[in-house]
């Protein structure tokens, strides 16, 4: 591919993202606007005992909007990722097509090692796809830090947006509530089912913002050389920008991690009570 027909791809993909993002959002909005419904006698729903009618109603529509967001945030990463490889001045064609032919979880990993192994002129003559690349093993000529910065990626996105991809797959298979063992899906499984369950609008939408952070990240890593950068000559914006985008992605993480979702959902509903009294105490 040539300069201009890159960056026609590259906006096709662009466009799917900004669609993708309306319907993440509105999905977001959805859950705010379901979490503050009252019930006949003007009580918020969210704040009556969970064993209530209409409070197992409201939490299933909460879990099946859940379930949409977790499926959006993943066609959010995958196009991501999509977009990625028609990024201007990155890949080649061959390591294009070759990344675009594995399955998605493996996709993140690849762009991260060819993209690493761009930045620092580590492709071997011969092997575009860097398959014969072990960056652990480049301590010596890299230093500890770059290498230490590699893995840490890796094990961000190993840790933090492939469980994702196969748990959309289930979704779309059905198992919105109960989880079946790969592949037939013949045997429950719970600990698929826990997963499924775990996932809400706080989890993923910290995902969502983890992909955007890496993306930039390896955006910054694979197109800007040091002597590009007015900053600072001496370090890439990789290398520069890194400790402050690792500590968004490790609030992220640690907001998947400590999720509290009743909580997240209960200040909704108080700062919507609160934002009335006001209100009314104003008219």
């Amino acid at each position: 591919m040539n300069s201009t027909e890159v960056n026609k791809y590259f906006n096709y993909h662009n466009e799917n993202i900004k669609l993708i993002k309306i319907g993440f959002e509105e999905i977001r909005s959805a859950i705010k606007f379901t979490v503050k419904k009252k019930n006949s006698t003007n009580e918020y729903i969210y704040l009556q005992s969970s064993s209530s009618n209409d409070r197992k109603k409201l939490d299933e529509l909460l879990k099946s909007y859940f379930n949409i967001l977790l499926g959006i945030q993943v066609s959010w990463a995958e196009e991501s990722l999509k977009r990625l490889l028609y990024e201007s001045d990155l890949f080649t064609d061959i390591q294009r097509n070759y990344i675009i032919e594995k399955p998605l979880d493996q996709k993140w990993l690849l762009s991260l090692k060819i993209i690493f192994s761009i930045a620092y002129d580590l492709i071997p003559t011969g092997d575009e796809i860097c398959q014969t690349v072990n960056i652990s093993n480049q301590r010596n000529n890299l230093g500890d830090e770059l290498v230490d910065q590699y893995v840490e990626l890796k094990s961000i996105i190993s840790s933090n947006l492939v469980p994702n991809f196969s748990l959309r797959n289930k979704l779309q298979h059905g198992e919105w509530k109960n989880g079946f063992k790969p592949r037939y899906s013949k045997e429950y499984c719970p600990i698929i089912s826990a997963k499924i369950s775990n996932e809400n609008i706080v989890t993923t939408t910290s995902r969502y913002t983890i992909v955007n952070t890496i993306y930039q990240m390896l955006v910054d890593l694979g197109r800007f050389k040091s002597d590009q950068f007015a900053l600072d000559s001496i370090s890439t914006p990789f290398e520069f920008y890194y400790d402050r985008y690792k500590k968004k992605i490790t609030y992220e993480v640690d907001k998947i991690q400590n999720h509290q979702i009743e909580k997240f959902l209960l200040d909704i509903v108080v700062k919507e009570k609160v934002g009335i009294m006001k209100r009314s105490n104003h008219t």
